[in-house]
């Protein structure tokens, strides 16, 4: 058996990574007028993009940037001594501008898998649920690939329940 190529890795992620966001988006677009900010299920489709853009952001992009208010785990300890600026984007804030920062976001997590070797990998990333606080890279990276397709679906099953 032939070992992988150096970058093989990070490049089938960021293939993956591209696709799941792209149906992910897609699924955002179908949310019709006002029902993009109308939280029904538990949440909107506009916080859905949040989420994932912010969770991208940090477990993925690895940024400290103290702006995160749409994780879900804003009353956790580790959150919030990330700080507490306000949003860049907001819920309430329209359509384009969220989706704007979602695709950005995604953008540079696909450009950053493009540029990054496997060794990339290895180390760790912040995290709310563990004990030590971190995770190992590559266990995050599947987890928020996996966590981009269930918010895919908990947005068409809200879909649906609007329809």
């Amino acid at each position: 058996m032939t070992p992988p190529s150096p970058g093989a890795v990070t490049a089938y992620l960021a293939e993956q990574f591209r696709s799941e966001l792209e149906l992910f988006r897609a699924a955002l677009e179908q949310a019709p007028g006002d029902a993009f900010h109308t939280p029904r299920m538990g949440h909107s489709p506009a916080w859905h993009a949040l989420h994932i853009a912010e969770w991208l952001r940090l477990m993925v992009l690895d940024d400290r940037t103290p702006t995160y208010h749409h994780l879900g785990w804003e009353d956790n300890a580790r959150v919030q001594a990330l700080g507490t600026q306000p949003a860049p984007v907001r819920e309430g804030d329209p359509r384009e501008q969220i989706l704007a920062a979602l695709t950005e976001t995604g953008a540079q997590v696909v450009a950053w898998l493009e540029q990054a070797g496997d060794s990339a990998l290895n180390g760790e990333v912040f995290s709310a649920a563990t004990p030590s606080g971190t995770r190992p890279r590559r266990l995050a990276l599947g987890m928020q690939l996996r966590h981009v397709g269930y918010h895919r679906g908990q947005l068409n099953l809200l879909l649906k329940s609007q329809a």
